[in-house]
C-alpha cells in the first residue's frame, strides 16, 4: 500500500510539474501588450521641463464589483505610469484632495460662482489625470474543470478580459477637461491551477497574482500614460515667482525635480482673469495675462531656482505666471 502511494504521489508531481510548465509557457505568450508597470512605453528620451500632474480616482461607470477597488488601482496606476515616463513631477495623492475637493464641488452645480482651485497660485498640479471605465468583460473557459486525485484537484484554466476606459486630463485652475482619449485594455491568459479540494484549501500555481483584470487594466494605463505624455508636449512649462531676492533675483517655485536648468530662459506674466459665463456663473476659461518680462536662471536647487531679470518688470509680484519660451 505504501509503495502505490509512493508512484502515485509521484506521478501526480510529475503531472503536474509538466502541465504547469505547459501552462507557465502559455502564460509568457499572453495577449496582454504590457507585462509589467515599469514597461518600456516608447516615448523616447525626454530631457524637456516637466508638468506638475496628480491622479484621481477613476469612476467606476461599468459597475464591476470584485475583490479590488479598480478605480482607485487604476489612479495608482497611472501615477506610477506617468513617473515612470520621466515626463512629470507627480504629485502626492494626499496633497490633492483640497483641490480635488474643490473640482468635485463645482462639478456638482453647488459652487457655478466660485472660481475652481483658485487657490493655488503656488498651485501643488495644474493638471489632474483621472477617468472613468465604461466597460468590463471577463470570460474564462475550463475553469471548472481538471482531474482529482485522492482529494487533489489539477485544472486548467483560460481567462480573458477587456476594460474600457475613458482618460481625461483635467486644469486645476478652471476645471476644464483639456484632453481626452477612449481606451480599450485587452489581456488573455492561460493557467494552471492546484488545490486541496477535500479540505478547502486552494493554492494557486498558475500566477493568478496577475489576473487577466489587472493585465487589462495595465494595457490601459500604458495608453493612457502615452497618451497624457504626447498631449502635455503641446502645454507650456508653468511655475510661479516665489519673492523678489535681497539681491535682485526672483526666485521661483520650479528647481531641478522639473528639469530645469542653468541658463533656461522664462518670461513673466500676469495672471490672466478667470472668464465666467454671465448666464450660468460656468468658467469658460482663462485669459491670457499680459507678458511683463523675461528672466533666465542662474542657480538651480532641488524645488526652486534663482533667476536674473534681462528685460522687463524688476520687482514682479508673488504668483506672478513663469513660462517656458
Amino acid at each position: 500500500m505504501r509503495g502505490s502511494m509512493r508512484c502515485f504521489y509521484g506521478a501526480l508531481v510529475l503531472s503536474v510539474g509538466l502541465m504547469a510548465g505547459d501552462a507557465l509557457a502559455l502564460w509568457g505568450k499572453a495577449t496582454t501588450k504590457t507585462e509589467s508597470s515599469n514597461a518600456d512605453m516608447k516615448l523616447g528620451e525626454y530631457k524637456g521641463l516637466k508638468h506638475a500632474i496628480g491622479c484621481k480616482d477613476f469612476e467606476n461607470q461599468a459597475g464591476w464589483s470584485g475583490s479590488w477597488d479598480l478605480g482607485k488601482n487604476l489612479s495608482i496606476m497611472l501615477e506610477s505610469a506617468l513617473y515612470d515616463s520621466g515626463r512629470f513631477v507627480v504629485v502626492e495623492r494626499e496633497k490633492l484632495t483640497d483641490v480635488i475637493a474643490e473640482q468635485d464641488l463645482a462639478a456638482s452645480g453647488r459652487a457655478a460662482k466660485s472660481k475652481v482651485a483658485q487657490t493655488g497660485k503656488i498651485r501643488s498640479a495644474r493638471y489632474i489625470g483621472s477617468g472613468a471605465v465604461t466597460g468590463v468583460e471577463e470570460s474564462q473557459s475550463g475553469g471548472g474543470g481538471g482531474v482529482s486525485f485522492g482529494g487533489f484537484r489539477v485544472g486548467g484554466s483560460k481567462s480573458e478580459a477587456q476594460i474600457n476606459l475613458i482618460v481625461k486630463l483635467i486644469d486645476t485652475t478652471t476645471g476644464e477637461i483639456v484632453a481626452k482619449e477612449s481606451i480599450v485594455g485587452k489581456a488573455g491568459n492561460t493557467g494552471l491551477s492546484v488545490g486541496m479540494s477535500k479540505f478547502g484549501i486552494d493554492t494557486d500555481l498558475g500566477g493568478f497574482k496577475k489576473t487577466p483584470i489587472g493585465q487589462a487594466a495595465q494595457d490601459c494605463i500604458n495608453q493612457a500614460a502615452i497618451f497624457i505624455a504626447k498631449k502635455m508636449e503641446e502645454f507650456p512649462f508653468e511655475g510661479s515667482v516665489i519673492k523678489v531676492s535681497k539681491s535682485g533675483q526672483v526666485i521661483i517655485n520650479r528647481g531641478s525635480e522639473f528639469g530645469m536648468e542653468v541658463g533656461q530662459e522664462l518670461v513673466m506674466t500676469e495672471e490672466g482673469e478667470t472668464l465666467m459665463d454671465p448666464d450660468s456663473g460656468a468658467i469658460l476659461g482663462q485669459e491670457e495675462g499680459a507678458v511683463i518680462g523675461k528672466i533666465k536662471v542662474a542657480k538651480v536647487d532641488e524645488k526652486m531656482s534663482y533667476a536674473d531679470v534681462l528685460d522687463g518688470e524688476k520687482q514682479p509680484a508673488s504668483g506672478t505666471v513663469v513660462k517656458g519660451e
